[in-house]
């Protein structure tokens, strides 16, 4: 009797874990950049998190420091900041481009956009974030966002940015269909 119920245990429980939907939302890279400062696990990275039979591509600038315009602490290791950047691969890389445009500026040139500030995957809760065109310490595009007096940022370099946008327009040779 006991090999019996095993047996059926066994052939029914394979049955009912491939009947589970994952609500859990994926993660799919596209094009991930280490920045070099030291930490491996400090990145940019362009990524689709298809939903519904939907693309949605988003570009994460990594985790943001905490401080004012000067002195930045990095200090939050969970939450990153994620950049909306549209539905298909033909509007990701013409956001991109819009902001890297930036870089054909003077210093100080800023533009606003929408972000989020979350764990792992963007959960919707956009809110405005600056990106400013600086040349202190090289050519480099702060992301940031005012939360309650302060300020928590990240720096993106030139050469890093325009690596995440050849890699995007790589991919989408690749995959003209997507």
């Amino acid at each position: 009797m006991r090999k019996a119920l095993l047996i059926v245990l066994l052939a029914v429980l394979p049955l009912i874990s491939f009947a589970q939907t994952s609500g859990i939302p994926q993660r799919l890279s596209i094009v991930s950049i280490e920045t070099g400062s030291g930490d491996p696990d400090e990145r940019i990275e362009v990524f689709n998190t298809p939903a519904e039979g939907q693309n949605h591509y988003y570009l994460s600038v990594g985790h943001l420091g905490f401080g004012d315009e000067v002195v930045q602490i990095l200090f939050d290791p969970i939450f990153e900041l994620f950049i909306p950047l549209g539905d298909s691969l033909s509007e990701a890389i013409e956001t991109l481009e819009n902001i890297q445009g930036l870089f054909n500026e003077e210093p100080g040139a800023r533009m606003e956009s929408q972000g989020c500030l979350a764990f792992g995957v963007p959960d919707g809760n956009l809110e405005t974030v600056a990106i400013t065109y600086t040349r202190f310490l090289g050519r480099m595009l702060v992301f940031s966002l005012e939360r309650e007096g302060y300020i928590r940022s990240s720096h993106v370099s030139k050469s890093n940015f325009g690596s995440a946008v050849r890699g995007v327009k790589f991919y989408k040779k690749l995959h003209p269909k997507e």
